[in-house]
């Protein structure tokens, strides 16, 4: 079975199931009303993502009501965090913890509330070990 590469439309409908279907991250995220983007930045071209890409995902008190990609302009996710391939690859294979990531300066906080985010540590922890269950095929690694 192919596994979609983060960034992909396949790979966002994927994550979008899987935060749905997480007890544990619904039971972090009750506090959580923030849409959340993803954003690959700076581009990859070798890789298949010749401008930097959002995957925004529409997050309301432990449900994702949709997840989609798009440019990198065009996210109106209320909290952007951006981060390069490398970056990101340890996020979503769960090596990286975000919030870490965001005080260390490995992850940008683009758009969004530090506060927010520092007050909600336990739901952006939870976010990403949902990603990291995610079937996930790493272009570079294929």
């Amino acid at each position: 079975e192919h596994m979609p590469a983060p960034f992909t439309q396949p790979w966002a409908d994927a994550f979008k199931a899987a935060i749905n279907a997480d007890a544990d991250y619904k039971k972090h995220a009750s506090g959580w009303t923030w849409p959340v983007g993803l954003l690959l930045d700076p581009p990859r071209p070798d890789l298949g993502y010749p401008a930097p890409v959002v995957v925004d995902v529409a997050l309301d008190r432990g449900t994702a009501h949709d997840a989609r990609v798009v440019p990198g302009d065009a996210s109106t996710a209320e909290v952007l965090l951006g981060a390069d391939w490398e970056t990101w690859k340890q996020v979503v294979k769960g090596t990286l913890d975000p919030v870490a990531g965001v005080a260390t300066g490995r992850l940008r906080l683009v758009r969004g509330s530090l506060m927010t985010l520092m007050m909600q540590t336990g739901a952006a922890k939870a976010l990403v070990h949902v990603a990291s269950k995610v079937p996930t095929e790493f272009p570079d690694e294929a």
